[in-house]
């Protein structure tokens, strides 16, 4: 298989792997704020852990 042949079954897998990341937020919504909240969380976490005094 040439580099075009491993650039398009690269390619095909993307897009398999984002079809099914897509399905899966279509089918459960409240994924995406739930992230959000979690990385916001973990976020505000460090910004407090590296200010508290030592």
């Amino acid at each position: 298989m040439g580099v075009a042949g491993w650039r398009f079954a690269r390619m095909k897998r993307t897009l398999r792997v984002r079809a099914v990341v897509v399905g899966v937020l279509e089918e459960l919504p409240f994924i995406c704020p739930v992230v959000v909240a979690i990385g916001s969380l973990v976020m505000i976490g460090i910004t407090l852990y590296k200010d508290w005094p030592q």
